[in-house]
């Protein structure tokens, strides 16, 4: 019999990979603009406001040339925008753009429709505990690796 462990390392991985690959490949919805790692970080930026690389790096525990690369992206397409510290520190910080939260707030509208279509046939207590679970699951994480991430 397989233990609780091992389906939930494989549901997990599985999980993962359905969000990504859900509705169309790379975006999270068809004609989207956004790749996982865009919406991951607009969001990130969405919860927890403005942030420079370096706390972008704490919390998504990435490196700073890494992010440095997608925030540039980000920028290239309109989606964020650099601004000086307005506390005066040295770095500048990232926020969103207009059209930045504009697309992400669409990526999310769709991609909380498709989660919506998915359960509609699961008892609203389902959905509430499942809900409960991710959340506890991954609150589990952040405490472990101490990187909190920001909740709206």
């Amino acid at each position: 019999m397989t233990s609780p462990i091992n389906r939930i390392e494989y549901e997990a991985m599985l999980f993962g990979r359905h969000l990504v690959m859900l509705p169309a490949g790379r975006s999270r919805r068809k004609g989207g603009r956004l790749d996982q790692s865009a919406y991951t970080l607009l969001s990130l930026l969405d919860a927890g406001g403005p942030a420079s690389l370096s706390e972008l790096a704490v919390a998504t525990g990435l490196d700073v040339s890494t992010l440095n690369r997608q925030t540039a992206a980000l920028r290239r397409a309109g989606l964020a925008e650099r601004f000086e510290d307005p506390e005066g520190g040295q770095a500048r910080k990232l926020r969103l753009s207009d059209d930045g939260r504009r697309v992400l707030t669409e990526e999310r509208e769709a991609s909380q429709a498709l989660l919506a279509d998915l359960l509609a046939d699961w008892p609203e207590q389902d959905r509430t505990d499942l809900a409960e679970l991710l959340g506890r699951y991954n609150r589990v994480i952040e405490d472990r690796s101490g990187r909190h991430w920001p909740r709206p």
